[in-house]
């Protein structure tokens, strides 16, 4: 009974880290046939580990299993997934992701999720969904970073707007 979420999790933080994730699954189905349960942070850390090894493939298993276990999603969940779905490419899952959260009621996007959008239209050279997203960045109340920024000036410069890219950095 020495063996507990909090050791588990760890353990499964550090294949994470090393992007082992066929090890984290392995952990996450011992966990549970030892029925030892997950909270948030466990789920969170499988599912950085699907974003950083373009395998969110497996991340809706593992938001049915959150689901099945009354396991509440918070914003790092989110911000997690959309950025794993914009580091595959796959823009419109992050946009799908983002419109349930906020559909939700639960969360608001943060400064972190726009940037990971953006950065996503940026590698999709999608820069109308950008700008729309840096309005909707802006009429939440989130002020664009040196970050943000960044990532405008490259999609902009890319789609050869740049006097739109140094007006945006300017305001």
């Amino acid at each position: 009974g020495c063996i507990n979420t909090v050791i588990y999790s760890t353990v499964l933080k550090g294949f994470a880290v090393t992007k082992r994730v066929d090890k984290v699954f392995t952990v996450y189905q011992e966990m549970r046939g030892q029925g030892i349960p997950c909270n948030t942070i466990t789920y969170n850390t499988m599912l950085d580990a699907c974003a950083k090894c373009c395998a969110m493939g497996r991340a809706s298993q593992l938001l049915e299993d959150m689901a099945a276990t009354c396991v509440e999603p918070d914003i790092i969940t989110y911000s997690t997934i959309v950025k794993g779905y914009c580091v595959e490419g796959d823009v419109d899952r992050a946009f799908h992701v983002l419109a349930e959260m906020k559909k939700d009621g639960k969360f608001e996007p943060d400064e972190i999720m726009y940037n990971s959008i953006l950065d996503g239209c940026a590698k999709q050279h999608r820069v109308e969904d950008a700008l729309k997203m840096l309005d909707e960045m802006k009429a939440s109340g989130i002020r664009p970073s040196n970050y943000t920024l960044s990532i405008l000036v490259k999609i902009l410069g890319h789609a050869r707007r740049l006097p739109q890219a140094f007006e945006m950095v300017e305001s």
